[in-house]
């Protein structure tokens, strides 16, 4: 099974934007012309956009752990600390500072938190969409 496989589910890119219930060519797509889902319906693998994808929606994201590509945060508090005291040296070890640390407060985590568990639906209990996955067990 590839590293980045996660309990049997792939990390996302341009296959997982195809198959996702909420892409612009899904029903969910409040453009009626379908002019936007162009880019989508056209989407191909190629080296030149080897790192471009859509990243996941945060729909019920409180109840999508474990979170990051490897699973390494149990909680949403964990991500947003992670973000608040991101290690620069080793994080751009080849120069390019793209990320800063956020160095939030503990309230300011606290109100992130917060607001990410607003994006939970209410209702019956939420099962992650099946996505297809190249991950199988090997």
């Amino acid at each position: 099974m590839p590293k980045w496989c996660l309990a049997g589910r792939s990390p996302g890119g341009n296959s997982a934007t195809e198959a996702g219930p909420f892409n612009l060519l899904s029903r969910y797509n409040d453009d009626a012309s379908g002019r936007v889902a162009i880019k989508t319906r056209h989407l191909e693998l190629q080296h030149r956009n080897w790192g471009e994808f859509k990243v996941p929606s945060l729909r019920n994201v409180a109840l999508t752990s474990p979170y990051m590509h490897d699973g390494r945060y149990a909680t949403l508090r964990e991500v947003v600390r992670h973000y608040s005291e991101l290690d620069e040296e080793r994080l751009h070890s080849d120069g390019e500072r793209i990320l800063r640390p956020l160095k939030l407060s503990a309230t300011d985590i606290d109100d992130v938190v917060a607001f990410l568990q607003t994006l939970t639906a209410p209702g019956p209990a939420y099962a992650a969409p099946a996505a297809p996955s190249p991950c199988a067990p090997s």
